[in-house]
């Protein structure tokens, strides 16, 4: 058992959590640059140190075990309060050090309201020599990784509020329902909420609480999904289901008659996009100064801030 902290048990953990994340021994191979008869000795080694098992893995695929799921959560923050440390330690020359890695939505970049793009390149002007890893993913994936310590922020949009996790609200975004040319709504001078709900659906891998959307749309109808949203573009394109799309994204197959917005007086919803990050656990300069340049750009007075780090 652990009675103290040495390198080659960083190392070792450092192997547990690119598994854990991998979720699996051979998924992991790439990523550690390693052969599975060596990840597999080192996860034996960790788990002797231990004095329990991490893991299971087998036929029925790979499964942590309740000590496991304990172990990745402390190895996380461990490893964030390393990469913090030496950051800060760094950042004494006045000089911003370290990795950041944000998490966004898929197609915002055509969202006037948006300035993302703007922020980094705000962050860029500063001092600093800092790595910035941009990671693409749902609403849910997104919070769940702040949560877990593998993003530090994230912009993205909600209608609820996970404890532990501070939301500042940045823009909104108007999503409506639209068809294709070849759909046979299309050409209809009047299109009633009935012959929508009758209709073909791509579903969204992700879709808004029921509180938001102001349509029931019945599962049955449900034909098609996608978990990005030029998937679900390309299906209304196709002429064989409608979908929700933000209005800024579908404008440019809106303004070439290859898209048709129904009832969006009725229909349409707006959805808050926010700037989110953990609530208590101590943030890097690095990471303030980020959000700094999000609400700078985005026009949003700064909250009291958080002073764990400092």
């Amino acid at each position: 058992m652990y009675s103290s902290v040495q390198g080659i048990d960083l190392r070792l953990l450092h192997i547990f959590v690119t598994i854990a994340q991998c979720k699996g021994f051979s998924a992991a191979q790439a990523s550690l640059n390693m052969n599975q008869s060596i990840i597999s000795s080192s996860m034996a080694m960790l788990e002797t140190r231990l004095g329990y098992r991490l893991c299971d893995r087998g036929r029925s695929g790979f499964r942590l075990t309740e000590e496991g799921k304990r172990i990745l959560k402390s190895a996380l923050e461990l490893f964030s309060s390393m990469d913090n440390f030496v950051a800060q330690v760094r950042g004494l020359s006045g000089k911003l050090f370290g990795q950041l890695s944000i998490g966004l939505l898929d197609s915002t970049l055509t969202l006037q309201d948006a300035h993302i793009y703007k922020t980094v390149a705000r962050f860029y002007k500063r001092n600093q020599d800092v790595c910035l890893q941009l990671s693409i993913k749902s609403p849910t994936e997104l919070e769940q990784d702040i949560l877990n310590g593998q993003l530090h922020a994230a912009i993205a949009y909600t209608s609820h509020r996970l404890v532990g996790l501070k939301y500042i609200n940045l823009f909104t975004e108007k999503v409506s329902i639209y068809c294709g040319k070849d759909h046979p709504l299309f050409n209809r001078a009047r299109v009633s909420t009935q012959d929508i709900l009758q209709a073909k659906w791509v579903k969204r891998g992700y879709l808004m609480p029921s509180n938001l959307v102001p349509l029931a749309l019945p599962d049955d109808n449900m034909t098609a999904s996608a978990h990005q949203m030029e998937g679900v573009a390309l299906m209304i394109l196709a002429g064989t289901h409608l979908g929700y799309l933000p209005e800024h994204y579908a404008k440019t197959w809106e303004e070439t008659g290859e898209m048709r917005v129904l009832n969006p007086q009725t229909l349409s919803y707006e959805a808050q996009h926010c700037l989110i990050f953990h609530q208590t656990r101590p943030r890097n300069e690095a990471l303030d100064a980020f959000i700094d340049d999000v609400l700078t750009e985005h026009k949003v007075t700064h909250p009291t801030r958080h002073t764990a780090h400092k």
